[in-house]
């Protein structure tokens, strides 16, 4: 576990504890807001820093930035390392260059798709399908969290390779042995983790 990010997400307060409608159309008891880092400048400068550190191992040439939650990202990863960034549009603009890629990608590039998180990874599909309609390759997509949902799988489907700095089992687990949930918040969302269907049904 990463210790270190882990605390910055807790002091930055991404964890919400209820019921919550994912972008998937399932019903999840916990939401990880990591939209707000980016408001919260001491714990993104820590995010920023380890995701550099993961990026800088990948042999990338361009970090794109999944819209919208990944373009912050990938601009604090740039100005980071150096890199060069661009983002990745869900889907083209009905004007101008009718592009889905905004800044400068060729065919040489070698891309890492960067996002906030990863659920089942269905959304990023759509990104990985722009890089490479753009001509650029793209074996690589990097988030803060993943939420083991089946992520992983869906990627290596299309040949890409998942990299997250933590997961939510690992940030529970920390969550847990700093005291910053209770017991029946922490079984809760393991049970829903091991289970989605049967935590949906009950």
């Amino acid at each position: 576990m990463n210790e270190t990010v882990a605390k910055a997400l807790c002091d930055a307060n991404v964890v919400r504890f209820g019921d919550f409608e994912l972008a998937s159309g399932r019903t999840s008891p916990i939401y990880i807001d990591l939209r707000i880092l980016p408001s919260v400048p001491k714990s993104m400068e820590i995010i920023a820093e380890e995701l550099g550190k993961a990026v800088k191992k990948l042999g990338i040439t361009v970090v794109a930035g999944a819209e919208t939650a990944g373009i912050p990202i990938a601009m604090a990863i740039s100005l980071k390392t150096g890199l060069p960034m661009v983002y990745v549009r869900r889907r083209p603009k009905r004007y101008g260059t009718n592009s889905m890629i905004e800044g400068i990608l060729t065919k040489e590039d070698k891309v890492v798709l960067v996002d906030d998180l990863i659920t089942n990874g269905g959304s990023k599909l759509t990104f990985i399908d722009g890089i490479r309609q753009a001509g650029a390759e793209v074996k690589d997509v990097l988030v803060i969290l993943d939420r083991e949902q089946g992520g992983t799988e869906t990627l290596e489907k299309e040949g890409i390779k998942l990299h997250s700095l933590i997961t939510l089992k690992e940030l529970l687990d920390y969550m847990k042995s700093n005291k910053l949930l209770i017991e029946e918040q922490y079984n809760n969302v393991i049970a829903y983790l091991e289970n989605p269907e049967a935590w949906e049904a009950k």
